[in-house]
């Protein structure tokens, strides 16, 4: 990989990195706990329950993704990166710039 191509995926990086810290930040009032005193009909408070849990879950791959990106700037840094973790070989540039975060080629990916 050249120090280009690093340089562009190094950038990538970042801005996503920024796009999900700013989006994590905010919190919604999707993921707000229901209060129990509140109101509301029986199916109503069912639906406002899924809802929660479906933005909860979106918060949790949200910080998932966060953690691999800020894990592939480490490997960056160390000058691992761009190494398949299983087989040693180095990852495709094309996958790399698809899947930043990747730590496997394509032929050890499942």
């Amino acid at each position: 990989m050249t120090p280009e191509e690093l340089a562009s995926i190094t950038k990538v990086i970042s801005s996503r990195i920024g796009e999900l810290t700013s989006i994590l930040e905010t919190e919604t009032e999707d993921t707000k706990p229901i209060e129990p005193d509140v109101s509301i009909g029986r199916l109503s408070r069912l639906d406002s329950m899924q809802m929660q849990q479906m933005a909860l879950e979106q918060k949790r791959r949200q910080e998932a993704e966060l953690q691999k990106l800020a894990d592939a700037l480490k490997r960056i840094d160390d000058g691992s990166y761009g190494t398949c973790m299983m087989c040693r070989q180095p990852i495709a540039t094309a996958r790399l710039n698809a899947q930043p975060d990747a730590i496997l080629c394509i032929h050890c990916a499942p």
